[in-house]
């Protein structure tokens, strides 16, 4: 089976996913079907043999008959967000002349004389509006079609109450016109005051704003990708018939003899076939310390060669390597992840023929009671108008906005609306252990001497190593150069890859590395206590290195990747939240558990491939929503793959572009607050839409005329206009009160950080 990503055109919200997903299974099966809103994306499941211009003919028709459009993705064209953040401004700026023009006068503004006129007042609304819905136009055109269909979206009720605002205005247009040639002012005047343009604008220009805040993230996957990829060489040096020469790594077939010196990237996927080094495997495993690799072992491309020299034979080279591996993995992640469903989208399908359908009824009502048709239209319009989804459009984007920008005052960079909303129902929280729990770079932790003092032995260790260039060999010397101690002369360096170094200094030899080392160079007292303290220190899951000098061992270093002051703190507010944490690392057992324990965390998983963090993510997805704190890219498909990706500020720009959440201050107590955050923010968006959903409920009666029999009382278009605008204040004035919502933070540590959620 393999599968086929195309791009689709006119998808909006979760209901549009859905039409799509239908449309795509009468030709294929529904199980074979996914539909990406962040992407944009069908993404189908075939067999090998398919033939692919069959199936997108078959696709194409399917889908155009349900009002949308694929293109094979290299077809697809750049996303025009430049055109639509233009039209954005131009519908702001002319909203808000039009509110100023409509409504200014009311509130006290200076407005020019001339808009005394009714008919001049009229027609500058009109006129001001009129370029808003040409902007704004793919509202209606799309919309109106779905309508077509029975099957109706978000943008349908945006459609259908701006419509109808601007229906009722041009109908009063109409009349403030006859009445004006005509000389009867008491029509002119009533009619004067039934003019909804702004409504009609503003209801556009505001859902705009909405959609083009939550769309921003979309095309990040596609930058991460191109990061990925350039990490691969351009050139590589190949032996080919005894000759070493210089090829394009595209040339590179399988089978190829590639040579590697240090500093060298490996270019291909392969075996040692000769030679022993160093390699830097950070970039698939995230963590810093080289591992050494000898003839017959196996090198993954991308990784660095620090130090030594290899001749590798390629096994798989260009788009088969651990790298595109890695890549396919993100766009799969990207593609696959579900759109969120909001509770307006789910509504709209029921909502829209409901309030069409009262609208109609309402009118007829009005006939059969003997009332006249301007009363029939006025009540149906009134109903329109009133049941105009402003306050239900705003009740998220406003409350993500709001949101959103608590955050960055926190440091904390939350990507897409999607993020935030997801937050709040985290149930696994799954952390890298290099450079998210711990710092990232080793450190000298512990020195131990034996019959001397910390200093000699750190002093002779300093005299071998700052002749190496490996990272535990940095470690040392920082820490001689932090406690200010000068380094004794030192010649003849000598290595012994993977095991330890040996120079000449003045007072006789001295060895620097594992116990094994020394004692094959004859240090017969490696035994006893000395290797007590290596077993107690790589219990601890630190790095032992001993010194030796002369012929007696002098002492014990271990060096460490030291953990975070305040990730243990995180790993406990995220447990009283009750969410799980799980550490996933590349390192190896005994130093994943060490940590593990250091933090409070039951459960980790230890020595994984970028491959297998991102399957135990998908895995556990599959119980409850997933959260997924990393900073390297060897983390970028789990980032991808969880349903909210978490990177700490310092990691690598692949990992910040995959992630929904940047965290700028490297610190996981700041994933914590982003929780809670986006619990307040998703409990300010519920109240947003029970008030917004309650407004509907009661105002579309008393518009419909509920209370004419029993209290005379008949509510009018202008009366309905001000009672939608001020749902949208209420909306909008609680959405605010998030600026000023305690959450917690590392400054600010409620007694109670949350009610702990039931499992």
């Amino acid at each position: 089976m393999k599968k086929i990503r195309y791009s689709v055109e006119g998808m909006s919200c979760a209901s549009c996913v859905a039409h799509v997903e239908r449309a795509a299974g009468r030709v294929l099966g529904r199980e074979n079907v996914t539909v990406s809103l962040l992407t944009n994306t069908l993404t189908v499941t075939v067999p090998d043999d398919a033939r692919e211009d069959k199936l997108f003919g078959s696709l194409s028709r399917a889908i155009k008959a349900a009002g949308y459009s694929i293109k094979r993705i290299d077809e697809a064209g750049p996303p025009e967000t430049k055109t639509g953040q233009r039209g954005l401004y131009w519908s702001a700026a002319l909203t808000a002349l039009l509110m100023y023009v409509s409504m200014g006068s009311m509130i006290g503004l200076p407005v020019p004389e001339v808009f005394e006129q009714p008919l001049i007042f009229a027609a500058v609304q009109l006129a001001l509006t009129v370029p808003v819905l040409i902007i704004n136009f793919h509202f209606f055109r799309d919309s109106f079609a779905a309508l077509a269909r029975l099957a109706p979206n978000m943008d349908s009720l945006i459609a259908l109450g701006s419509g109808a605002a601007l229906v009722f205005g041009l109908y009063a247009v109409i009349v403030i016109a006859y009445g004006s040639a005509t000389g009867d002012h008491e029509l002119v005047h009533t009619h004067s005051h039934d003019l909804y343009f702004e409504s009609a604008a503003a209801i556009l220009t505001l859902v705009t704003l909405g959609k083009t805040l939550e769309g921003r993230a979309k095309d990040r996957a596609a930058g991460a990708v191109r990061k990925l990829a350039g990490m691969m060489p351009e050139r590589a040096l190949v032996e080919r018939d005894g000759v070493e020469v210089t090829v394009p790594v595209s040339d590179i077939a399988v089978g190829d003899i590639v040579i590697v010196r240090e500093g060298d990237t490996i270019p291909v996927d392969g075996r040692i076939v000769s030679g022993s080094g160093s390699v830097n495997e950070s970039a698939l495993t995230g963590e810093s310390l080289p591992v050494e690799k000898g003839e017959g072992e196996r090198v993954s491309a991308v990784t660095v060669l620090v130090g030594g020299y290899l001749k590798i034979e390629a096994e798989r080279v260009g788009r088969e390597t651990s790298l595109y591996r890695i890549i396919g993995l993100l766009e799969e992640a990207a593609a696959s992840r579900a759109p969120i469903a909001r509770l307006a989208d789910k509504v709209s399908a029921v909502f829209v023929p409901v309030v069409i359908g009262i609208a109609a009824v309402t009118a007829a009502g009005w006939l059969l009671a003997g009332a006249g048709a301007g009363q029939a239209l006025r009540s149906a319009v009134s109903v329109l108008v009133i049941s105009c989804p402003c306050a239900l459009g705003l009740a998220t984007p406003i409350a993500i906005m709001v949101g959103t920008g608590r955050g960055a005052e926190l440091g904390i960079l939350i990507k897409s609306a999607e993020a935030l909303e997801k937050l709040h129902s985290v149930k696994y929280f799954f952390t890298d252990k290099t450079g998210t729990l711990t710092e990232g770079r080793p450190e000298v932790t512990d020195i131990i001497p034996f019959g001397t003092t910390e200093e000699e032995v750190l002093r002779w260790a300093y005299a071998a190593e700052a002749l190496s260039s490996h990272p535990l060999a940095g470690a040392i010397c920082r820490e001689a150069e932090n406690r200010i101690i000068e380094r004794p002369d030192a010649g003849d360096y000598q290595a012994a890859r993977g095991k330890g170094i040996s120079v000449n200094t003045v007072l006789g030899r001295v060895y620097v590395g594992k116990p094994g080392y020394l004692a094959e160079n004859g240090l017969a007292d490696i035994g006893g206590e000395v290797a007590a303290r290596v077993e107690e220190l790589e219990s601890k899951g630190k790095t032992a290195v001993c010194v030796a000098l002369g012929n007696k061992t002098i002492g014990v270093i271990g060096i460490a990747d030291r953990l975070r002051d305040d990730s243990a703190e995180a790993v406990s507010e995220l447990k009283a939240r009750g969410i799980k944490t799980i550490m996933l690392t590349g390192d190896n057992e005994r130093t994943a558990a060490a940590i593990a324990g250091m933090c409070g965390i039951e459960e980790y998983y230890a020595g994984l491939m970028p491959e297998d963090k991102e399957r135990i993510i998908r895995e556990r997805s599959k119980l409850g929503i997933t959260a997924m704190a990393g900073d390297g890219i060897n983390d970028s498909p789990a980032l991808a793959a969880a349903d909210v990706g978490i990177a700490v500020g310092a990691g690598t720009e692949v990992a910040i572009d995959c992630a929904d959440v940047v965290l700028s201050e490297n610190s996981l107590c700041d994933a914590v607050t982003a929780i809670s955050l986006s619990s307040a923010t998703m409990r300010n968006i519920r109240e947003n839409l029970f008030w917004a959903f309650i407004y509907n409920t009661i105002c579309i009666p008393v518009a419909a005329g509920a209370l004419y029999p029993a209290f005379g009382i008949s509510l009018s278009p202008m009366i309905a206009a001000a009672s939608m605008s001020f749902s949208s204040l209420c909306v909008v004035l609680n959405s605010l009160r998030l600026r000023r919502m305690k959450i917690y933070t590392r400054k600010n540590k409620p007694a109670k950080p949350g009610r702990k959620r039931r499992k």
